[in-house]
């Protein structure tokens, strides 16, 4: 453990609150070593049960729920047992699905379950979006490992990169899934894996964002609590540079304001006011690992959302997504996946070079697969919800020219996940 992360450890949350995070933490090591030594010698691999585990503190989200949804709605849980290993199962007592459990993982004092180690050595199918958490590092022969992960942007992500902190049981896992051919290489050489371990079949949340059955109404209804009578709904989706762990080389970056592309907060009242002209709402979505972040609540087309937000309205971010006109992002993997919308997208790079100089880039030349208008500062998105508002979508061409490569294309993203996944060939137990 890096003496960096012990003393911002201390610091944000005090002696004695560190003090108990790192005693659980140690509890949690040897109950992992214990149930890890007792399904070695005595259990076997389940071959009816799933495990799920999502990214820490971010339960019952993203890829994950996206793919156990599609599988409760096919039964697959009269066959199988599911266990989801979320920080606080007490928030999932009001579900009832049949054959599903939730059991403790990383909670919010660092503590694990007996019960999650036994799952996770012993599940067939151990699917997960960040890294194991250590849940199946015993894990029983004949378990199959799939990495959901969480998207495929620009950012740099090279296995030598030391601007990036890396969890030796991030590339545990026997196959992971990229949206598309551009990404095979780009991730088997992060992971240091077979190509053939990375399957370009897109991401289960697909599905979520190309759901026609998204009402634009109803879901900004249900997060604001009104209709908006704008012609144009833009979400904005900076990825994070300052953040509340260490390692990552984007702390390094000083941005004159929170929002990149903007000096001050001035002109973000500037931008809402030319919204309000242009019949814009615009919805600025905060990276969950983003500090220093000051909530704006006086803005009229202006509106912001956290995880946390999304989260008490029940609302998924992929549905949101999926209801906006256009996207404004940067080095995120949400562009990559907006493409498949086929709507336009904008990049602000205000940053670019300090960005390649610390995180760095994916492709050796991101410009080249960034199909949409480089935004610089604030007359540069005015330009480009003004295009947005105008209707006029002048980088629709290069948007196709581009999607072969970024993606591989199907109708029902879940079900040839799935289809994929449980045909990779089974035993009875």
């Amino acid at each position: 453990m890096k003496i960096a992360t012990l003393k911002k450890k201390f610091g944000d949350e005090g002696i004695w609150r560190a003090a108990g995070y790192y005693a659980c933490r140690l509890i949690t090591k040897i109950t992992m070593r214990l149930v890890g030594l007792y399904t070695k010698y005595f259990s076997k691999v389940c071959q009816k049960r799933i495990l799920f585990k999502n990214r820490l503190q971010q339960d019952f989200s993203d890829n994950a729920r996206a793919l156990f949804e599609y599988l409760i709605e096919n039964n697959y849980n009269e066959k199988y047992e599911i266990i989801w290993a979320v920080s606080s199962p007490a928030q999932f007592k009001g579900l009832s699905y049949k054959n599903v459990r939730f059991v403790t993982a990383e909670n919010l004092f660092g503590w694990t379950s007996p019960a999650a180690f036994y799952y996770g050595n012993t599940a067939k199918y151990y699917f997960y979006t960040n890294n194991t958490a250590d849940l199946n590092r015993y894990h029983c022969r004949g378990q199959l490992v799939i990495n959901l992960w969480h998207g495929c942007g620009y950012k740099g992500s090279t296995h030598k990169n030391t601007n990036i902190p890396r969890s030796d049981t991030m590339e545990m896992f026997d196959y992971a899934l990229v949206p598309g051919p551009a990404f095979v290489e780009t991730k088997s050489n992060y992971w240091e894996c077979a190509r053939e371990a990375i399957l370009p079949i897109g991401y289960p949340r697909y599905d979520w964002m190309l759901d026609k059955k998204n009402n634009r109404n109803n879901i900004l209804h249900d997060l604001f609590g009104w209709e908006t009578d704008k012609e144009k709904v833009v979400i904005w989706m900076p990825t994070f540079r300052k953040n509340s762990l260490t390692g990552y080389a984007e702390n390094e970056i000083e941005l004159p304001f929170e929002l990149p592309g903007l000096m001050e907060e001035s002109e973000l009242h500037e931008l809402d006011l030319f919204c309000q002209k242009e019949n814009i709402l615009l919805i600025i979505k905060k990276h969950p690992l983003q500090n220093k972040w000051s909530y704006q609540s006086n803005m009229q087309n202006i509106c912001y959302v956290t995880d946390d937000f999304l989260k008490e309205k029940k609302v998924q971010l992929y549905c949101l997504v999926g209801i906006c006109d256009a996207l404004i992002s940067d080095y995120s993997s949400v562009a990559v996946d907006y493409l498949l919308l086929d709507r336009p997208l904008a990049f602000v790079l205000a940053d670019y070079e300090a960005y390649a100089d610390t995180r760095g880039f994916v492709f050796e030349n991101p410009l080249a697969y960034m199909p949409g208008p480089k935004l610089y500062c604030l007359k540069d998105i005015k330009e480009f919800l003004k295009q947005v508002s105008d209707g006029r979508d002048l980088w629709k061409e290069e948007r196709h020219r581009l999607l072969p490569h970024m993606h591989n294309i199907t109708g029902n993203y879940r079900k040839r996940i799935a289809d994929v996944i449980f045909n990779m060939g089974t035993t009875e137990c």
